[in-house]
């Protein structure tokens, strides 16, 4: 009887595990706020259905380019056929800036058709107009010479032909054409470091990590107005939708290890005890009593928080979706922290499970190695998946940003 249940077991996981073997394979490669991760997965988008196979991580304590290019280095000799995998690239916020905009444009000869070449004309100036404005203000953000800022990566989200959108506007005519994309600006550096890891290294797709779960957000909540924060160990990422503008925002530098270093001051212990009472704390294995005393402590800090945040914000309220990358208190969605607001301010929770029953995909995670944040993954894979499949428009985009780049 053991032996048959035994057999019924195995049959039901194998079974499990054969709705995951079919699909394509990616391995999605972050370089994120002092460290480095590789994710092998295979993705499945007719069935809906992602299966992370491994996952290697390298910490990066002095994030320069050539520390990240090394750490990567070291993760990617562990990959074996390297050239099988499509590769998905999300980058830090000082490491890369994707905004999703739109262009308009008036055409002289409007009562021509709109032909390939004239399409082409009209989507070189629209990358061109958008790369020249931005160009100084991404170097200022990444903290480089405007001249070492270039495109990685453009796609065409959508055109409107005289305010009425169309697939293919080829073959009709029009006054005004409005242009929606997205462009990843990133340091020259950087990308050729990238490119010269490995000849096998086949890049698919280039984002900034934070944009592209801004976006996947903006699909699951069903609004285009609002704010996502990437809280990282030493510093806060604020990102915003709205209307159809969607980019970083702005950072300050304050950090989850704002509140170890506070109970270091207040407690008289050192960072890995500090650590371990905020992660006991989190995991609510405490008595009321206590919580309710540690939580007064904490609050001194997560007011500095607060302030942050407040003081990013324009003069309206916000709902602000918050992606921590380390234990983070509970309490920061309660209405006694969100009453400390001056403005109208939701903070929300992200979670894998809100993004894949929202969306209608199914997740396995096989890893032996803990993926790190895995919100900030699915929103790599999910903003390439949903990239547009217009192979028109993407191949007259990309033949200009090869012309920009070179």
């Amino acid at each position: 009887m053991l032996y048959l249940n035994v057999l019924g077991f195995n049959h039901i996981k194998e079974a499990f595990s054969n709705l995951f073997v079919k699909g394509e394979d990616y391995l999605v490669l972050e370089i994120l706020n002092h460290y480095v991760q590789v994710s092998l997965l295979k993705l499945n988008p007719e069935k809906r259905e992602i299966l992370v196979l491994k996952n290697f991580i390298r910490q990066v304590p002095e994030f320069t380019a050539a520390n990240v290019l090394h750490g990567t280095r070291m993760l990617l000799k562990k990959i074996r056929k390297l050239e099988k995998y499509k590769v998905i690239l999300s980058l830090d916020s000082t490491l890369a800036t994707t905004t999703h905009s739109s262009v308009s444009l008036v055409r002289q000869n409007s009562r021509e058709i709109i032909d390939e070449a004239d399409l082409d004309n009209l989507i070189s100036q629209s990358i061109w107009r958008f790369f020249d404005k931005n160009r100084w203000r991404v170097a200022q953000k990444m903290g480089i010479d405007d001249v070492d800022v270039i495109l990685s990566d453009v796609r065409i989200r959508d055109i409107r032909l005289d305010g009425h959108r169309v697939v293919n506007p080829i073959g009709f005519k029009a006054r005004a054409v409005e242009i929606f994309f997205s462009q990843t600006l990133v340091g020259k550096e950087l990308l050729r470091g990238i490119r010269e890891l490995d000849q096998n290294l086949n890049v698919v797709f280039i984002t900034e990590a934070g944009t592209a779960l801004c976006h996947v957000l903006s699909k699951i909540v069903g609004s285009n107005n609002f704010y996502a924060i990437n809280l990282f160990p030493n510093q806060t990422s604020m990102f915003v939708s709205a209307g159809d503008r969607l980019s970083h925002h702005d950072s300050f530098d304050w950090g989850g290890n704002a509140l170890n270093n506070l109970l270091c001051r207040y407690l008289k212990v050192d960072q890995e005890t500090a650590v371990a009472m905020i992660n006991t704390y989190v995991s609510s294995s405490v008595s009321q009593n206590f919580l309710r005393k540690f939580e007064t402590l904490l609050l001194k800090e997560l007011y500095v928080f607060a302030n942050g945040i407040e003081s990013l914000l324009g003069d309206a309220g916000a709902s602000i979706y918050l992606n921590a990358f380390l234990n983070f208190p509970q309490i920061v969605y309660s209405s006694r922290f969100q009453s400390r607001f001056q403005k109208s301010v939701k903070l929300l929770s992200l979670s894998t499970s809100m993004i894949t029953e929202k969306l209608g995909y199914k997740v396995q995670f096989k890893s032996a190695t803990p993926v790190k944040n895995p919100v900030s993954l699915l929103g790599a894979v999910l903003e390439m998946d949903f990239l547009p499949k217009n192979d028109i428009l993407s191949r007259l985009a990309n033949r200009r940003m090869r012309w920009l780049v070179n």
